[in-house]
């Protein structure tokens, strides 16, 4: 797999035209990004064949990043089979959440031997070293690593689902991995992201289709339940352990305990993992649903058994609900269940997610054997995009290209025509790659980062938020160098368009970092120290005086009568018990210590008020030039009249005997703030003087 460092390559080694062993890795600039470490799910896919095509990779220890979306195994299976048998030197980053249910999980699927994981991958020491290397992200967090910018946000489909976006030379790409934008009871619905992305790899697992409403859902997914377990019959209900499972149990708790004439019927769980994942959802309750925030405890359940062996629950002749892993019925106690009840038509099995090509559940929905009696059903809560939610989303991000991932190739095709002939005027290509098959993109690399320095962390939000303002009140949907010069000239515009940073010379070129934005710092091997300044200096005017003038620089200024003190951020200004003097101590920053030589100019003006008349004046006069002569602004006196121009064109005349000014220049679109910007200067210079 040969790179070219001059384009972007997006290769999927796994979920290519398939739903399963998701992996999709990404090269540009010399950076190189996995998305994801799945392993297979159907049953034709067993041992090192459900693997994602790691040999494809030219070299595995110049991976920089492996981002792990969520924690079912289609997305995270095959990570530590990879770090014990390949030399990956990068880092790896999932949600604390994923993370936790992480080890749960595989630990879980090594022990029911499931078909579609054979021990020979992995085994307890490869899952704990496993985590050992893996690093935490939070949803809006930003992290900085070698060159690369990476970000994460709620993907809404399991706890601590991530979509990762990362950014290259100023490239944005986004990785969904499974997301739903749907509201559920437990969970939050996908977060859209501010930023504009150049490049959008997203699921295609429900192709073109549109989910039934949710209402509607839930509707039939209780009238089949109901309508099977007054006929005699029994209901299973075949759910990955930490996907669907929750959900499920609410939806039914909640009914069983609004309906009495249904409460005869047992429900039984065999998802033990289910159960001990259920302290990790309380635990990270900020990331649930509105629900569990209003003081609701969904996790309570009345009418659910969990107690119960397998067994035990087959011997019971009542009819009943039970609800059994894996969602795909390819092992575990879902097989057997199903296995126990396959041969009598009162019975049905409700598939609630997407049934993968090659397992038992597909087969059952789609191609059932002639001896297999039991009614089965597919009523989807896979919290999986449908096409309104995806086409929603490209219509708000407006990437410029477009990859279709983990769906079917039936799937991916008829998805890419429907965005391809709804999304034309947004989006320049829409590709299905199959595995291995590189997608190559091309990026004028002027066109998405401007020559010179490159603005990250707080202050390149900053930046990219201004943009989209400008953008959302100019109608403007692409960002020039003319559109750039015109904003000078925009009234509405100018007072936001000005950015200090502190300017870093790395190996990726010159990068500016608010100077408050310590986490970016620290990623460029940069710590704060602080240093601490005290000065004092004569007071001869009132403590009021000083905190008014305090306040015009800083209006969150707060003003102690009775402890004679001032306070401003890092700043403190006193008088001392007995002392004449105004004492000053502050942290040492830029802004603090501007704050400070202002303050110090201030007071320094107000002792020169004990100078005569004639020497004040022109002490004022011979200041106001030196001030106006560090700015953009050039001076000149004519006849005691002193003339401030720009560009050689003057726009205001002072009187040097009275200090009074007046605009001379013919106030236009042009020149408004130009003028405006002189004015405040003069104004503030000479108001220090009382």
């Amino acid at each position: 797999m040969n790179q070219d460092n001059s384009k972007l390559i997006i290769t999927p080694l796994g979920a290519g035209n398939e739903v399963g062993r998701s992996c999709i890795l990404l090269q540009y600039c010399e950076k190189q990004i996995m998305f994801d470490c799945g392993i297979h799910m159907n049953k034709e896919n067993k041992g090192v064949m459900a693997l994602p095509y790691f040999n494809k990779i030219d070299k595995i220890e110049d991976i920089d990043l492996i981002l792990i979306t969520h924690f079912h195994l289609d997305h995270c299976g095959a990570l530590p089979y990879f770090l014990k048998n390949y030399k990956f030197k990068g880092k790896i980053y999932m949600t604390t959440p994923t993370k936790e249910i992480y080890g749960l999980v595989l630990k879980d699927s090594i022990k029911v031997k499931s078909e579609d994981f054979s021990q020979d991958l992995i085994n307890e020491q490869s899952i704990e070293q496993s985590l050992k290397n893996i690093d935490c992200i939070d949803y809006d967090q930003e992290i900085y690593y070698q060159g690369i910018k990476l970000k994460c946000y709620n993907a809404g489909h399991v706890l601590g689902a991530a979509m990762f976006m990362v950014e290259i030379d100023g490239v944005r790409v986004l990785y969904t991995g499974d997301y739903s934008t749907e509201k559920e009871r437990h969970l939050r619905p996908a977060q859209l992201p501010h930023e504009k992305i150049h490049v959008l790899i997203v699921e295609a697992t429900y192709g073109d289709t549109q989910h039934e409403t949710r209402t509607k859902r839930e509707e039939n997914f209780l009238r089949e339940i109901v309508s099977t377990l007054n006929g005699g019959g029994n209901v299973l209900l075949p759910v990955f352990a930490t996907g669907r499972c929750h959900e499920l149990l609410i939806i039914l708790d909640e009914y069983w305990s609004k309906n009495p004439q249904v409460q005869q019927f047992p429900i039984y769980s065999t998802c033990t993992l289910a159960i001990k994942c259920t302290h990790i959802f309380q635990k990270h309750f900020n990331k649930l649903g509105n629900k569990y925030h209003k003081g609701e405890n969904l996790f309570k359940f009345n009418h659910i058994n969990t107690k119960k062996h397998l067994q035990d629950i087959l011997n019971n002749q009542k009819p009943k609900v039970v609800m059994a892993s894996p969602g795909l019925l390819q092992s575990g106690h879902s097989k057997q269940i199903y296995e126990y009840w396959c041969k009598d038509e009162k019975n049905q099995v409700i598939i609630t997610g997407p049934a993968v090509q090659g397992t038992i559940a597909h087969q059952l929905i789609h191609n059932p054997e002639p001896d297999i009696k039991i009614r089965p059903a597919q009523i989807s809560f896979s919290a999986h995009a449908d096409y309104l939610q995806t086409s929603s989303f490209i219509d708000s991000l407006r990437p410029q290209h477009v990859i279709l991932v983990h769906g079917t190739q039936h799937k991916c095709r008829d998805l890419q025509k429907k965005i391809e002939i709804n999304f034309k005027d947004i989006v320049d290509k829409v590709w299905a790659p199959e595995n291995q098959k590189q997608v190559e993109l091309s990026f004028q690399r002027s066109s998405v980062s401007q020559a010179g320095c490159k603005a990250i962390g707080e202050l390149g939000n900053q930046i990219e938020n201004f943009i989209i303002t400008f953008q959302e009140k100019h109608n403007q949907h692409k960002i020039d160098e003319e559109i750039i010069e015109s904003m000078t000239d925009c009234a509405c515009c100018t007072n936001d368009l000005y950015f200090n940073g502190v300017l870093l010379n790395t190996e990726h070129g010159f990068m500016l970092v608010d100077e408050t934005d310590k986490d970016t710092l620290q990623q460029y091997g940069i710590e704060q120290n602080q240093i601490y300044n005290q000065m004092y200096i004569p007071l001869q005017c009132s403590l009021e005086q000083v905190f008014n003038y305090v306040q015009e620089l800083n209006p969150e200024a707060q003003f102690h009568p009775d402890d004679s003190l001032i306070v401003v951020k890092d700043l403190e200004i006193r008088v001392p018990v007995s002392s004449v003097l105004l004492q000053f101590k502050w942290i040492s920053s830029p802004k603090t210590d501007d704050l400070a030589d202002s303050l110090a100019f201030f007071l320094s003006n107000v002792n020169q008020n004990k100078l005569n008349d004639e020497e004040l004046l022109k002490d004022k006069q011979k200041g106001l030039i030196q001030v106006l002569q560090k700015t953009e602004f050039q001076t000149e006196i004519i006849e005691n009249k002193l003339l401030v121009k720009n560009k050689n064109s003057v726009l205001i005349q002072v009187d040097l005997n009275t200090l009074n000014l007046s605009a001379v220049a013919e106030e236009t679109l042009e020149n408004k703030n130009t003028i405006k910007r002189a004015q405040t200067i003069i104004e503030s210079y000479l108001s220090s003087y009382l």
